[in-house]
């Protein structure tokens, strides 16, 4: 069966709307949202825009290639326009920085419905200008996620709630095939590039982000790259990869 993917991009003007949030539990405070204060908000031109970054090294964020263009023209957004807002809440973020460069798959053609192959390579890697050296602001590190492993959870901002992250502490995996997950997680715009977490026994660690959705009769399914794959093919090694690819 070819499917026929709608991207979960930028946010524009949706302060009043309202997404589905039955399955998330907001991190509003500091203390729900203190383990996952290295996920924050990809914002463009101070709000117009949004999507969901993670902090995986002091100077690096991972979020969707998708998130870098206007998909009306296809045009590559200005990185100077953007800004990363670590652990975005009521207002403020732990730590804040521009963008100075972006490492993504070279062949990767944005749409706005993209085909499901597509989504293995809509991965992008973003140069901080200003690291983020906070204890409170700990990178999180990228894995292989297990085969026999079921269930995901997923950090993000997104349509309704994009002033504090929430999470879904359990997704259920559909398939896991040809570099791509597919799973039921409820996201919705400003959702893209958010981090999909496998929790390990020694804690989280990111194995694939939010790439785009389908609505199926059973709800939403939502696809992302498996990020351990992807990474491998842009010959990428991050830091602490090789200590989570161990556990």
């Amino acid at each position: 069966m070819r499917y026929f993917l709608v991207i979960i991009l930028q946010i524009c003007g949706l302060s009043s709307s309202l997404a589905d949030t039955s399955k998330l539990t907001s991190l509003d405070t500091l203390d729900q949202g203190r383990e996952w204060m290295a996920v924050g908000r990809l914002s463009y031109q101070n709000g117009e825009r949004l999507c969901t970054a993670t902090l995986v090294a002091a100077d690096l964020i991972l979020t969707a290639s998708h998130c870098l263009y206007d998909l009306t023209t296809g045009d590559f957004l200005n990185l100077n326009k953007l800004e990363f807002q670590a652990g975005w809440r009521n207002g403020r973020a732990e730590a804040y920085s521009k963008i100075g460069g972006a490492v993504t798959f070279p062949d990767y053609q944005p749409m706005e419905n993209p085909e499901i192959e597509s989504v293995k390579n809509d991965v992008a890697l973003l140069k901080l200008l200003h690291p983020i050296k906070k204890r409170s602001v700990q990178p999180f590190a990228i894995a292989v996620f297990p085969n026999h492993k079921r269930k995901v959870a997923v950090v993000s901002y997104a349509l309704g709630r994009i002033n504090a992250p929430s999470i879904q502490s359990s997704c259920d995996i559909s398939t896991q095939k040809k570099e791509i997950l597919s799973m039921n997680c409820e996201v919705d715009f400003g959702a893209s590039g958010a981090p999909v977490f496998y929790i390990s026994k020694q804690g989280p660690v990111i194995v694939s982000i939010v790439s785009a959705v389908v609505q199926t009769t059973q709800g939403k399914l939502v696809f992302g790259p498996l990020l351990e794959s992807s990474l491998n093919r842009l010959n990428i090694t991050l830091p602490g990869d090789e200590h989570a690819k161990s556990q």
